[in-house]
């Protein structure tokens, strides 16, 4: 039996499932994208002369082997969320409690990261002043991140979503409870340069949490764009005018975060 033949919905719950099996792959193969130190040094690798180049690279190296971080947590995760994928088929399941539980399963692989990253702040020398969040924090990224989740908040009058909308918030409430968390930890200094290392935990804290603000916008915006795709007509203006703010509130979120991997580093 080919596509056409196939309601609306059961095209929508099919090309659900793949999308979820496809991010389960990503998440295998490519870990690194969901805590990941190089990528957020393009720019300023390639603003760089070649000697200091190789300086950044040292101490980027150094930094990962600090953290620790294999990005297992990642792929675990990836497992979980290809084993999910086929619920999305099976009309008895809500159509979005696949996500949501990918959702969920994302934000704890990213909260067993950050916890690999606390211990290792833990074991090294850092700066003893108090540590300002906002410096860290993009103010434009939690108001993009409160448009979302109030958004998606709305969809809850809906039954068939009531519990999809919670593991979502949950999920987002994760993500941005550790990019807080990131914004105010201690300082990661190895001693080795400890000018540039510096330089570099800033920039790196500032990226990160940036990143999982953009993370935590996801959830809700999916969540958001599902129910208006599942939802009567009736409704369709009501829906589709939550859908355009979340959506420019994420995407302003993603310029933000791409911006940071851009950044030029003035090193001394």
């Amino acid at each position: 039996m080919g596509l056409e033949h196939l309601t609306h919905q059961e095209q929508a719950r099919i090309f659900a499932a793949a999308l979820l099996a496809a991010l389960g792959i990503v998440e295998i193969v490519a870990p690194w994208l969901f805590w990941c130190t190089w990528a957020y040094f393009r720019g300023a690798r390639a603003a760089l002369p070649p000697d200091q180049r190789e300086r950044l690279a040292r101490v980027l190296a150094q930094r990962e082997e600090a953290e620790a971080n294999t990005g297992r947590y990642s792929r675990y995760a990836g497992v979980f969320t290809i084993v999910i994928a086929p619920l999305t088929i099976l009309p008895a399941v809500p159509f979005v409690l696949p996500y949501s539980l990918f959702c969920l399963a994302m934000a704890g692989a990213t909260l067993l990261s950050y916890l690999h990253f606390r211990r290792a702040t833990e074991r090294r020398v850092a700066p003893l002043l108090p540590r300002n969040p906002w410096a860290s924090l993009s103010r434009v990224g939690v108001a993009a991140t409160t448009i979302c989740l109030f958004g998606a908040a709305l969809f809850a009058v809906y039954p068939q979503y009531r519990l999809g909308v919670v593991v979502v918030i949950a999920s987002s409430i994760v993500l941005l409870f550790i990019a807080w968390r990131v914004a105010v930890a201690p300082a990661l200094l190895l001693g080795n340069d400890s000018q540039l290392e510096y330089v570099v935990d800033e920039h790196l804290r500032y990226a990160r949490a940036t990143n999982l603000l953009t993370l935590a916008c996801a959830p809700p915006l999916v969540l958001i764009e599902i129910a208006t795709a599942t939802l009567p007509s009736a409704a369709h203006f009501y829906n589709v005018v939550i859908v355009v703010a979340a959506g420019i509130a994420f995407f302003t979120m993603l310029a933000v975060s791409f911006s940071s991997t851009r950044k030029r580093l003035k090193i001394a």
